[in-house]
């Protein structure tokens, strides 16, 4: 894509996004999704609020706790509620901000897939990644979900151009200190999965150089950054209420969700582990699907065979960046699954950046292996396709819930 198909992918975008938020604020949506209610309120009742106060929003009347918000730390919440003191409709500026992270996304995620796929395989993602099962149910959130995996893509896409200008490592830091102020706790894995990527790429030898021990050092010196905003974060919370945050934060989040029981029931506890495992792998199955079957035909059909055939065909370069594309992915995927395996807590939503690494990966094999598909792509390969779909989809979406398009449930957590 040139200069030009960029720009108008660009101008496409911006259009789809006010498109988009106009409706958002016409309609006055609201979503069915109890945690996104919750959150479209505390930032709603921010934007009200003296700004000294944002660091401890409280729990809006009426919902199942009350006092302050103590669940994570407020980053979601801040850009919602400048929004809203901007002018945008207090209600729905939570709902307009996920947006633009989707936007953000869509186009963030083939600038990153581009150093390891080859172009027509990493600009279709902007459009393919639209249609997976998790994008329809989390088209219209206010959630953190969309906001971690767009602060995973910046650690992530500065932790690559690293690897050959050290200063892009701001860019790592900056998306590993959001991905704390949004997520807290969980941003721990936003450096593995950095440190996955570095690792991923090292096999890549046809394209490695002598950056590689600097993008590490720039790893160490976000994961330091990290560590300075989670100070300031205490300190700043402190002033603001007399108390502490992080020390209460993290107990909560460790109580709720590794609470082992008692009496050493070894095989029971293992069994519960496993069954996490069971449930989250079929979530996997389902939220990137159909690409996770792709994948996991590719990955069979290899380890049935013998052989490489679940790579490109192509050069040497190729087929290395491939390599390394699929020990990121599971990876990545595995972290992700055995630290959550081990909760006593099921959700969709903890693996969130798994359904957009499955699915991508999945996606690319299937364009390398179906020339229908291919062709497919090759005919929606222009720069507006993404942001024109994303547009229909979020118009149709409110609509959608008014006709009461009902929802699939799978296997709830709680089974």
């Amino acid at each position: 894509m040139g200069a030009m198909g960029a720009r108008r992918g660009g101008l496409a975008w911006i259009a789809a996004l006010a498109v988009g938020w106009a409706a958002l604020a016409a309609f006055g949506y609201r979503s069915r999704d109890p945690d996104s209610r919750l959150y479209a309120e505390i930032a709603a009742a921010m934007s009200t609020a003296p700004a000294a106060g944002w660091i401890a929003p409280d729990f809006p009347p009426g919902w199942f706790m009350a006092g302050r918000f103590r669940e994570h730390p407020a980053g979601l919440f801040v850009p919602a509620a400048l929004l809203a003191r901007l002018g945008y409709p207090a209600g729905e500026a939570a709902y307009a901000l996920n947006a633009l992270y989707q936007a953000l996304t869509l186009l963030l995620l083939p600038k990153l897939a581009a150093h390891l796929l080859p172009g027509l395989e990493s600009r279709a993602l902007g459009w393919l990644m639209q249609l997976l099962p998790i994008a329809f149910t989390y088209r219209i959130r206010a959630n953190h979900e969309q906001a971690v995996v767009l602060c995973l893509l910046v650690a992530l896409l500065g932790t690559e151009r690293s690897r050959r200008s050290p200063g892009w490592a701001a860019l790592t830091a900056a998306g590993l200190v959001g991905l704390l102020l949004v997520k807290g706790l969980f941003a721990v894995f936003g450096p593995l999965l950095c440190a996955l990527w570095l690792l991923a790429r090292c096999r890549d030898r046809a394209r490695s150089d002598d950056s590689e021990p600097a993008a590490w050092a720039g790893l160490v010196v976000a994961v330091v950054a990290m560590g300075g905003a989670a100070a300031l974060y205490e300190v700043l919370y402190r002033q603001a209420t007399g108390e502490p945050f992080w020390s209460l934060y993290v107990s909560r989040q460790l109580g709720v969700a590794a609470a082992f029981r008692p009496g050493g029931a070894m095989v029971e506890e293992g069994l519960q582990k496993g069954s996490n495992l069971v449930w989250y792998a079929g979530r996997v199955l389902w939220f990137a699907f159909p690409w996770s079957l792709t994948l996991l035909a590719a990955a069979a059909s290899r380890w049935l065979s013998g052989k490489r055939d679940a790579l490109p065909a192509g050069p040497p370069a190729e087929r290395s960046a491939a390599a390394g594309a699929a020990a990121f992915v599971a990876g990545a995927t595995l972290v992700y699954l055995g630290v959550f395996s081990l909760a006593d807590r099921r959700a969709d939503r903890y693996i969130f950046p798994v359904y957009y690494l499955v699915g991508s990966a999945g996606a690319a094999v299937a364009l390398g292996r179906w020339p229908r598909f291919r062709r497919l792509a090759a005919a929606l390969d222009r720069p507006w396709v993404p942001a024109v779909m994303w547009c229909l989809a979020l118009l149709l979406h409110p609509v959608a819930g008014r006709l009461g398009v009902p929802t699939i449930k799978l296997w709830p957590p709680r089974s």
